[in-house]
């Protein structure tokens, strides 16, 4: 049994503007005097997206023992942070203290 394949009407829309003009501006004239708008899904659109915490973030990779990752895993959850979050704190605290001595 083959499954039907469904194309958004912003695609079909898209081909039709470049394939056949006319027919497009005829179809969008009509919609605008309904006073309708012709939905356009995807894409770019300003404002959207997840938004930046940090504006510079560089990812790195190290290697942990286990025994270490467990007591991230642990702080992260205690205080209710992300492990990302924790290991940035941890590292400057232990900057900031061994700076003190």
């Amino acid at each position: 049994m083959n499954k039907k394949q469904t194309i958004p009407l912003s695609k079909i829309m898209e081909e039709l503007k470049t394939t056949d003009p006319e027919s497009y501006n005829e179809i969008e004239a009509e919609v605008k005097r309904r006073g309708e708008e012709i939905k356009k899904h995807g894409g770019y659109r300003p404002g959207s997206g997840r938004k930046k915490i940090h504006s510079e973030r560089v990812q790195i990779t190290k290697n942990i023992p286990k025994e270490t990752q467990k007591l991230l895993k642990q702080y992260a959850k205690e205080h209710n942070i992300s492990e990302n979050e924790a290991l940035n704190k941890l590292i400057l605290e232990g900057y900031k203290n061994s700076k003190a001595s």
